[in-house]
Protein backbone atom coordinates (compact mmCIF):
# COMPACT_ATOMS: atom_id res chain seq x y z
CA UNK A 1 0.00 0.00 0.00
CA UNK A 2 1.19 3.65 -0.60
CA UNK A 3 0.97 6.57 1.64
CA UNK A 4 -2.32 8.28 0.09
CA UNK A 5 -4.20 5.01 0.39
CA UNK A 6 -2.91 4.58 3.93
CA UNK A 7 -4.26 8.07 4.78
CA UNK A 8 -7.28 8.14 2.96
CA UNK A 9 -8.27 4.67 4.70
CA UNK A 10 -7.12 6.75 8.09
CA UNK A 11 -9.92 9.77 6.85
CA UNK A 12 -12.21 7.34 6.38
CA UNK A 13 -12.23 5.09 9.67
CA UNK A 14 -12.05 8.23 11.94
CA UNK A 15 -15.26 9.89 9.89
CA UNK A 16 -17.09 6.70 10.29
CA UNK A 17 -16.35 6.71 14.04
CA UNK A 18 -17.19 10.59 14.65
CA UNK A 19 -20.53 9.72 13.03
CA UNK A 20 -21.12 6.49 15.36
CA UNK A 21 -20.44 8.39 18.57
CA UNK A 22 -22.43 11.12 17.19
CA UNK A 23 -25.51 9.15 17.01
CA UNK A 24 -24.75 7.25 20.68
CA UNK A 25 -24.42 10.68 22.18
CA UNK A 26 -27.23 11.83 20.09
CA UNK A 27 -29.19 8.73 21.29
CA UNK A 28 -28.37 9.17 24.83
CA UNK A 29 -29.26 12.79 25.13
CA UNK A 30 -32.71 11.96 23.97
CA UNK A 31 -33.10 8.99 26.57
CA UNK A 32 -31.95 11.01 29.42
CA UNK A 33 -34.00 14.12 28.10
CA UNK A 34 -36.94 11.68 28.27
CA UNK A 35 -36.76 10.32 31.95
CA UNK A 36 -39.28 12.39 34.59
CA UNK A 37 -38.02 14.28 37.10
CA UNK A 38 -39.17 13.45 40.70
CA UNK A 39 -37.86 14.39 43.82
CA UNK A 40 -35.40 12.02 44.57
CA UNK A 41 -33.13 13.15 41.65
CA UNK A 42 -33.34 16.80 43.13
CA UNK A 43 -30.64 18.82 43.53
CA UNK A 44 -28.72 20.64 46.61
CA UNK A 45 -29.16 23.97 44.94
CA UNK A 46 -33.09 23.98 44.57
CA UNK A 47 -35.22 26.27 46.42
CA UNK A 48 -38.07 25.23 47.98
CA UNK A 49 -39.85 26.91 44.63
CA UNK A 50 -37.69 24.43 42.78
CA UNK A 51 -35.83 27.03 41.65
CA UNK A 52 -31.97 26.89 41.14
CA UNK A 53 -29.93 29.48 43.08
CA UNK A 54 -26.11 29.95 42.49
CA UNK A 55 -24.25 28.34 45.29
CA UNK A 56 -20.46 29.70 44.97
CA UNK A 57 -20.73 32.83 42.17
CA UNK A 58 -22.36 36.01 42.41
CA UNK A 59 -23.02 37.62 39.36
CA UNK A 60 -20.43 40.28 37.75
CA UNK A 61 -21.55 44.22 37.82
CA UNK A 62 -19.10 46.35 36.88
CA UNK A 63 -19.24 49.70 39.54
CA UNK A 64 -21.23 52.80 37.93
CA UNK A 65 -18.45 55.64 37.09
CA UNK A 66 -19.16 58.92 35.76
CA UNK A 67 -18.06 58.53 32.68
CA UNK A 68 -20.14 55.16 31.97
CA UNK A 69 -23.24 57.29 33.66
CA UNK A 70 -22.71 60.04 30.87
CA UNK A 71 -22.27 57.60 28.14
CA UNK A 72 -25.27 55.50 28.82
CA UNK A 73 -27.47 59.17 28.88
CA UNK A 74 -26.29 59.57 25.38
CA UNK A 75 -28.43 56.80 23.82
Amino acid sequence: MDLISILATVILVTTIGTMVVGVGAYAAFKLRDKRKPNKSRGDATMGAMGLQEPVFLRPYTPPLTAESAVKTDAF
